[in-house]
């Protein structure tokens, strides 16, 4: 049922941000735009990112379902958008990647070790 749900959340999200990008532009849309529009690339980041997941997870032969999964898509879903943020700004480069996959590995170690 989750699945559904983030699969129709996704689709709708990717429907907005399409509009945004062909009727708006960030000065038009305006600060709580802009968080709108990074809001609706994360959900459809993570309807990916959940996908993927499940699909390791069945060709690990691991067929029982956790929440464990849904918490490992969130924070992996979240590095994507950390990287569009940081290129907003102009400060990309490889020591602020290397910062993004750290925050993410270490969100993943933690997540492992806690549930």
């Amino acid at each position: 049922m989750f699945n559904r749900l983030m699969f129709l959340v996704s689709l709708i999200a990717v429907i907005i941000i399409l509009a945004m990008i062909n009727l708006t532009t960030p000065t038009e849309i305006g600060p709580l735009g802009v968080l709108v529009f990074f809001t609706m690339v994360y959900l459809v980041v993570f309807g990916i990112v959940n996908l993927m997941v499940i699909g390791f997870r069945k060709m690990m032969g691991k067929r029982d379902r956790t929440r464990k999964e849904h918490y490992y898509a969130a924070v992996i879903a979240f590095g994507p958008v950390m990287m569009l943020l940081i290129q907003s700004f102009g400060v990309l480069n490889i020591a602020t990647a290397t910062m993004t996959v750290i925050f993410i590995l270490l969100g993943c170690f933690v997540i492992n070790k806690r549930l």
